[in-house]
C-alpha cells in the first residue's frame, strides 16, 4: 500500500522517541484534543479516541503504557473503502493525569516550545494534514473546537512568527497554513524531519527556478531595451550621414557615429570601451544625445526651407 506524503509525515511523528513524560503527556493532550469524545453510558464514562492510521493507534497505545495508563478495549473498524480505523476507549481519569480539561490545557504547553511542538505532534496525527509540497503547500488541523484553534495560530504566531487562517466547514473548523517556509518550519517543530527535508528541497528548487527565470526575464527585457535603443540611434546616424554627411559633424561624435555603424549589437558601455582612453557610459549617452540633437535641428531647418 503506497502512503501519501501526509501519511508519511505522520508515520515519521509516530516514530519520535520520548525523552521524558512531559513530553509523552503533552502529545496526547494533542491527540485527545484533536479526536477525544467524552462518552457517558448508563454504567459508565469514558473517553473515545478514534484515528484512521494504525501507526497513530500504536503510538497513542505506546503512550499510554508511557504513562501508566490502560486502556478500556480497542475497537478496530473498517469502512466501505476497506479503510481501517481504531476506536481507543480511554479511562476519563486519565483527564486528571494529564491535568487537562475540556476548557483548560496545561501551561506547559505554551511556555516550553518542545513540549508545544509535542502537543501539536499529537493533534496532526490525530486531526491535521500536510499535501505534498509538489503538488502545493497547505498543511491544516480540524477541529470543532475553534478556540483550541485560535490558541494554536497564537502560539504558532508567538514562537515562530508564523500565522495562519480559520475556516468554518460543515461541523467543524479548518486551521490551514498556505506559505511553504511555514509549513516546514512547523514540521520541524513537530518533530518530522524527513518531511521537513522533502518541504526544504521543492522550496529550494523553486526558488532557484523563479531566481533564474527573473534574471531570463531581465536579461531578455534588457536586451529588448537595448536592441531598440541602438537601432534608432542607428537610423538617426544614417539619417545624418545622408543629409549632412558624418564629416559635417564634429570629429568626438563623428568617431562615436562610426562605432556605432561598425557594432551595431554592442551596449554604450560596450562602445565606451573602445576609445582610447576609453569613455563612461555616461560620456557616450550624452555624445549620442548630442547626434540626437544634430539629426533633429536638421530635420526642423528642412521643414522650414519646405515652407519657405
Amino acid at each position: 500500500m503506497r502512503y501519501s506524503f501526509s501519511e508519511e509525515v505522520k508515520g515519521e511523528l509516530c516514530q519520535i522517541e520520548m525523552f521524558d513524560s512531559k513530553e509523552a503527556q503533552t502529545e496526547l493532550i494533542g491527540y485527545l484534543k484533536g479526536k477525544g469524545i467524552i462518552v457517558k453510558s448508563s454504567t459508565d464514562v469514558y473517553i473515545q479516541l478514534e484515528v484512521g492510521f494504525i501507526p497513530a493507534a500504536r503510538r497513542i497505545m505506546n503512550l499510554m503504557h508511557y504513562l501508566g495508563v490502560d486502556k478500556k478495549r480497542l475497537t478496530l473498524l473498517k469502512n466501505k473503502l476497506q479503510k481501517k480505523r481504531v476506536q481507543i476507549f480511554i479511562p476519563v481519569s486519565i483527564l486528571d493525569k494529564l491535568g487537562i480539561s475540556i476548557l483548560k490545557l496545561p501551561g506547559i504547553i505554551e511556555k516550553d516550545i518542545g513540549y508545544f511542538g509535542a502537543f501539536l505532534r499529537g493533534l496532526f496525527v490525530s486531526s491535521g494534514s500536510v499535501t505534498d509540497p509538489s503538488k502545493h503547500y497547505h498543511l491544516e488541523f480540524v477541529s470543532y473546537n475553534e478556540s483550541l484553534l485560535r490558541y494554536v495560530d497564537e502560539l504558532l504566531d508567538e514562537m515562530l512568527g508564523v500565522s495562519g487562517k480559520i475556516s468554518k466547514m460543515n461541523y467543524n473548523y479548518r486551521y490551514y497554513i498556505k506559505r511553504g517556509r511555514d509549513i516546514q518550519e512547523i514540521l520541524e517543530l513537530m518533530g518530522a524531519i524527513r518531511g521537513a527535508a522533502h518541504f526544504e528541497k521543492i522550496l529550494t528548487s523553486r526558488e532557484i527556478k523563479s531566481d533564474i527565470n527573473r534574471s531570463l526575464n531581465f536579461i531578455t527585457a534588457n536586451a529588448k531595451r537595448t536592441g531598440e535603443s541602438n537601432a534608432k540611434q542607428i537610423e538617426t546616424i544614417n539619417f545624418i550621414k545622408d543629409t549632412i554627411g558624418l564629416d559635417a559633424i564634429p570629429p568626438d561624435l563623428r568617431r562615436l557615429a562610426k562605432l556605432r555603424l561598425e557594432n551595431e549589437d554592442l551596449s554604450l558601455t560596450e562602445i565606451g570601451e573602445l576609445f582610447d582612453p576609453p569613455l563612461t557610459k555616461s560620456m557616450v549617452y550624452n555624445r549620442i544625445k548630442k547626434i540626437f540633437e544634430i539629426a533633429e535641428n536638421i530635420r526642423n531647418d528642412g521643414k522650414m526651407n519646405n515652407n519657405e
